[in-house]
């Protein structure tokens, strides 16, 4: 006979799924993975074959739920305004030769706001230097110009560190500054001064913004990265507990074994089934402010229907069974496991 494996019971009466329900549950799955009946395997895999086919089985459910990790990341782009300073003495802490000027070097000061936290992987760091490409006479006769980047030390007269050297071309207008901003995200400092030293004086074309306080900016664009935390049904309290008969989570795991299939589904053991079910009181797992309204208006005559507790999220399933060829096929569903119940 078919017996269903469960943890938890599946109504909260306390009462088992009736055959009739197991055999619902079958063919839907039947449907969904395209099959009239349960195939009968004519040839099937030895054990080596088995366990090569568990490997691949296990190598795609490892990358769809590497895929599920990626989507659970929230990326943004920030446009800052870092403070330019033209620093005509050039570089603190070096020492000038007779008769050297340093008319080509400024300092870049970025202050934290709060949406730069440490928690950011910074994914580009692009700071707009130019307006317009540079004409021939902006730069050198080598029809280039050398920009070097320091590290410079806040409140301290001492040599800046160097960082990076770039020659820029004549329709370079960005410099690339993600490894430095990267470093400084990932600190505690509030402040990231920076130095600039061109080879040439580009005062001219740079792409400066002067504040209402007279100080001259330039624009960083920072496209980041941020992991969101995703909260798990158990983590929410989603899965429904004795008695308490408000929308949430019930669990049915389903044996492939017991309902007869393990000879011709090879991954996985079971199906664990999910579902929504419960009341809906007002301001419970609202999924919007028209499932708010529409408990109002229920309230008020009863003509418009409650909020119904539905699913809010899922995760993927792999499947791995044999196909009507007596081949080893893998399909993915989205949409086969329940993991959030909201009221809509």
């Amino acid at each position: 006979m078919v017996a269903l494996l469960s943890g938890v019971n599946p109504r909260p009466s306390g009462g088992h799924a009736s055959q009739q329900e197991v055999e619902a549950i079958k063919r839907i799955l039947l449907e969904r993975l395209g099959l009239e009946r349960p195939l009968v395997v004519r040839q099937p895999l030895g054990q080596d074959g088995l366990r090569k086919a568990q490997q691949v089985y296990q190598e795609m459910l490892a990358q769809v739920r590497a895929n599920q990790s990626a989507a659970e990341t929230r990326t943004a782009v920030h446009l800052l305004r870092p403070k330019l300073t033209r620093v005509a003495e050039g570089p603190p802490g070096r020492l000038k030769a007779p008769g050297e000027l340093h008319g080509h070097f400024y300092s870049l000061e970025f202050p934290r706001t709060a949406s730069l936290h440490q928690n950011l992987i910074v994914l580009r760091a692009e700071l707009r230097l130019f307006k317009e490409a540079l004409s021939r006479s902006d730069v050198s006769r080598s029809n280039s110009t050398r920009v070097n980047i320091y590290k410079m030390v806040d409140g301290e007269r001492v040599a800046p560190k160097p960082l990076a050297s770039y020659v820029l071309s004549r329709t370079s207008l960005t410099l690339d500054l993600r490894d430095p901003v990267a470093h400084w995200m990932a600190s505690p400092d509030q402040r990231l001064l920076l130095g600039l030293e061109f080879s040439t004086d580009v005062s001219p074309s740079l792409a400066t913004t002067t504040t209402a306080e007279g100080t001259e900016t330039l624009p960083l664009e920072v496209a980041t990265r941020e992991r969101v935390r995703v909260r798990r049904a158990r983590q929410l309290g989603e899965e429904c507990g004795k008695g308490e008969g408000k929308c949430c989570l019930r669990s049915l795991k389903v044996s492939f074994e017991d309902i007869g299939w393990s000879d011709w589904v090879v991954a996985p053991s079971s199906y664990s089934m999910k579902f929504c079910e419960g009341s809906c009181p007002q301001n419970y797992k609202p999924a919007s402010i028209h499932a708010q309204i529409k408990y109002r208006l229920h309230s008020l005559s009863g003509e418009t229907p409650a909020p119904c507790c539905v699913p809010a999220a899922y995760e993927p399933m792999v499947v791995m069974h044999y196909g009507s060829e007596g081949k080893l096929v893998t399909q993915l569903f989205q949409d086969m496991i329940v993991t959030r119940c909201h009221c809509a």
